[in-house]
């Protein structure tokens, strides 16, 4: 567990980079992304934060490193509720899309979870004081979002696998993909949290590394 900035965390890595967010108030903990193994998210009890307070986990696609312990993550709190991009929602909730989840990559199997809410464009959650907006970054996936939030002045973007990789199973677009780039760009975030490359700030290094990753699926 470390602290990014106040009220944000990284959880550690398992399968990909969990984020935790302190909305400070009875909405509890939201999660971005879930990774692959629970007791890595039962560790965030060593800060200070109880797992029991975890109320929401916004999932950033649909693939197995990001999800795989969603259904742990169900079993353990009934209560949680998870949110995802309607494109990406059938491999999230339904069994068989080994393809689109990644699972054959890693030779194990999904387990589905029930979605709370699904969204077909832009979408802010608000959690206590603190909105959440999900921004539909189509190229990795089809349902591929970013989450941005604001904290202690500072615009935080989590965006997970913005370096891909891209494959026909994923049904990846990279013309969609460098539209996404340009797009999160514009946003100018003071610190990127990703999901396998790790953290990034100030706002120069954010956009370095976003465009370093648009310029390689250029060529």
């Amino acid at each position: 567990m470390k602290q990014i900035i106040e009220n944000i965390w990284h959880v550690g890595d398992s399968g990909c980079s969990v984020y935790a967010v302190d909305t400070e108030s009875d909405e509890g903990l939201v999660l971005i992304d879930a990774g692959m193994d629970l007791d890595l998210i039962k560790g965030i009890e060593i800060s200070g934060l109880k797992f029991e307070d975890i109320r929401h986990c916004i999932l950033t696609h649909c693939h197995i490193d990001h999800t795989a312990a969603c259904a742990g993550l169900a079993k353990s709190l009934p209560g949680i509720r998870f949110y995802a991009h309607a494109l990406d929602a059938a491999p999230i909730e339904e069994p068989g899309h080994d393809g689109r989840t990644a699972a054959g990559w890693y030779g194990i199997t999904y387990e589905p979870v029930s979605l709370y809410q699904s969204f077909d464009a832009d979408t802010v959650l608000t959690f206590g004081s603190m909105d959440f907006h999900c921004l539909h970054i189509p190229g990795h996936t089809p349902g591929s979002i970013a989450v941005v939030v604001k904290t202690a002045g500072q615009k935080v973007l989590f965006g997970q696998d913005l370096h891909g990789p891209f494959s026909d199973d994923f049904l990846s677009n990279l013309a969609d993909y460098r539209r996404s780039m340009d797009r999160l760009l514009t946003l100018e975030a003071d610190i990127l949290c990703e999901g396998h490359y790790g953290i990034f700030q100030p706002k120069e290094r954010v956009r370095q590394f976003i465009e370093e990753h648009r310029e390689r699926h250029l060529r």
